[in-house]
């Protein structure tokens, strides 16, 4: 009786469910890598279709801004970076944020060129918002210089954007400016970067400047489209 009572143990000894686990994970793994895959693909596909947009858009602001006969020695599209780099130079006078005729010109060519952009829906809807940025060159202290960069930000676009214009009413809730003294500016850093703090009227001329800048509301994949666009136009 003892040793067919053994037997009988034997034969119904638990079950092991290592191996049903194992394929349960293996299953799991699988199903996970290609909801990857999938999402790779979904998201390229977005990527490509974004930055494609924004090229188009690109080009119409190019476009727009050729059809208002910019002076291309003032104004300068930057493609890759999606912002209208503007040349002060002949805008203010020495240390003032008086916007003189040929800067009011200019605000109010680019008047002309985003009433007519953000009539397109689909424009509208993409930006976040559209930042005029004022800089300086690094003559003077720090704090002057924001201050001077904010306020001719400010008078450039109260200048591109009049109190009660279309612009204003319809897509005023768009705009905004700010002033980034002598930060930012490539002559500034390279000179500093030398230990060179003396006036070089040459190598800060550029850095007098106001820039637009196009802010679009998908920031999460806003570097991914920047460098497709810059692959597509390089």
């Amino acid at each position: 009786m003892k040793a067919r009572s053994r037997r009988h143990r034997a034969n119904y000894e638990p079950q092991s469910y290592w191996e049903s686990f194992v394929d349960i994970m293996t299953s799991t793994a699988l199903v996970f890598f290609f909801i990857l895959i999938l999402a790779l693909g979904y998201l390229t596909v977005f990527v490509e279709d974004t930055a494609e947009e924004r090229a188009d858009l690109y080009v119409n602001i190019e476009s727009a801004l050729s059809q208002q006969q910019a002076n291309p020695e003032v104004i300068d599209f930057d493609k890759s970076e999606g912002r209208i780099i503007i040349k002060t130079e002949s805008f203010f006078d020495l240390g003032q944020f008086t916007l003189k005729e040929e800067g009011i010109n200019t605000a109010n060519m680019l008047n002309e060129v985003f009433s007519k952009l953000l009539k397109d829906k689909n424009i509208e809807n993409a930006i976040q918002y559209i930042e005029v940025v004022g800089h300086t060159d690094y003559i003077g202290n720090t704090i002057d210089n924001r201050e001077l960069s904010t306020q001719r930000a400010v008078s450039f676009l109260n200048a591109m954007m009049p109190m009660d214009s279309e612009l204003e009413n319809t897509y005023g809730y768009k705009f905004k400016a700010s002033g980034m003294s002598e930060f930012e500016t490539n002559a500034t850093k390279q000179l500093r970067d030398r230990g060179q703090d003396q006036y070089n009227e040459e190598a800060t001329e550029k850095d007098r400047k106001i820039e637009v800048r196009i802010i679009f509301k998908d920031d999460n994949i806003n570097n991914a489209v920047k460098e497709k666009v810059k692959k597509g136009i390089n």
